[in-house]
């Protein structure tokens, strides 16, 4: 009888302390240098839960389970993954990576490899743009480059954000110069992230070239090209799924709140109609659709380069259901022609329509 005893204690210790959680906490620097590294991005494997670094290389992330696995991302730096298996503060090298060192990169005045360029330039290529999904290309830069915030406007399907680079300016618009293929643009709804190559984010001085235009930063995008000498090639992506709230609110219910109120009174039998009420928050919030499909095609012969897509989006509003809806339809076609030796002709078509419902 003793042993069994023994047997269930030990077997309801351990189930507890699987589902135990614990804060996160903890510095990450350079290796090299051993200087602490600011806006890393942090994520817990398979979920939404994460956080950045302060200006110290410092962070936090709260409420954590055991053995999960913490993933650490950085532009230029390789990536790391570590389990969490206790809440010791974490002390993290990250190691410069080679190989992304040599990839080109897109400035003011041509373009230069990564570990020649001296400027503030960030890059986000089309990868790390398919891993995200993103319905806009803002959302492309949300958390993925140091020192760009980017803020929503509205949660409504569709709406915009605001891109900052340098701050919130004290002497009138604060919003960057943005290039497609070197055309100014002001609405980035027009393009559809899944047709984007590059995006590269100039600073400081890198950015000059571009003049007055240029004092809040610009922000480059290379769409995607084909390549001379290379088969038709097709491709078609698809996904969907479904948006709900993240976290709602934590309140009372009508009962609990005239407890607090009440809490003096000794009749528990004085409501009425307990545990009665209505969550307006589970009345407000729903769950919506999301779906997109992605038609692309790209080749080239020996003179001639082209790429073209066609995409489409669908999106429903977690407040309002259909009633708050987003479609976009986009087509874009890329011509490259060698017509002398010297001479090559570029022809870039963009064409968007698009329409948000709100009532």
């Amino acid at each position: 009888m003793k042993l069994k005893l023994l047997s269930l204690f030990v077997l309801f210790l351990s189930v507890t302390l699987n589902g135990q959680n614990v804060n996160v906490t903890g510095t990450i620097t350079e290796a090299a240098s051993g200087q602490p590294l600011l806006g890393v991005n942090l994520l817990i494997k398979g979920t939404s839960i994460g956080a950045s670094t302060d200006f110290d290389g410092k962070f936090t992330i709260n409420d954590v389970p055991l053995n999960s696995v913490l993933v650490v991302s950085y532009i230029g730096f390789v990536t790391q993954e570590i389990t969490i298996t206790n809440s010791n503060p974490l002390t993290i090298s990250l190691q410069e990576d080679a190989e992304s060192l040599n990839e080109v990169v897109v400035i003011g005045y041509g373009t230069q490899k990564k570990k020649e360029v001296t400027g503030a330039v960030s890059v986000v290529d089309s990868k790390a743009i398919e891993k995200l999904n993103p319905t806009r290309v803002e959302q492309a830069l949300q958390g993925q480059v140091a020192g760009v915030t980017v803020t929503s406007n509205s949660g409504s399907p569709g709406s915009g954000s605001n891109i900052r680079i340098r701050g919130i300016s004290t002497n009138g618009d604060a919003r960057p110069l943005i290039l497609v293929d070197g055309n100014v643009i002001e609405d980035l709804s027009v393009i559809n992230p899944s047709d984007i190559k590059t995006i590269n984010v100039l600073k400081d001085a890198t950015a000059g070239i571009y003049g007055v235009r240029a004092a809040n930063g610009v922000v480059l995008i290379t769409t995607k090209s084909g390549r001379k000498n290379t088969d038709l090639k097709f491709q078609i992506d698809a996904f969907g799924g479904f948006q709900s709230t993240s976290k709602k609110i934590d309140l009372l219910n009508p009962t609990d709140f005239a407890i607090y109120v009440n809490d003096a009174a000794d009749d528990t039998e004085f409501f009425v109609y307990p545990q009665r009420g209505t969550d307006w928050q589970e009345e407000v919030f729903k769950t919506a659709s999301i779906s997109s499909t992605n038609f692309s095609l790209n080749g080239g012969t020996e003179k001639l380069a082209y790429s073209g897509g066609v995409s489409y989006l669908n999106q429903d509003g977690i407040v309002g259901g259909s009633k708050s809806n987003y479609e976009r339809l986009t087509a874009r076609l890329n011509l490259q022609y060698d017509l002398l030796d010297n001479l090559k002709v570029t022809a870039t078509g963009l064409h968007t329509v698009s329409e948000k419902k709100l009532s």
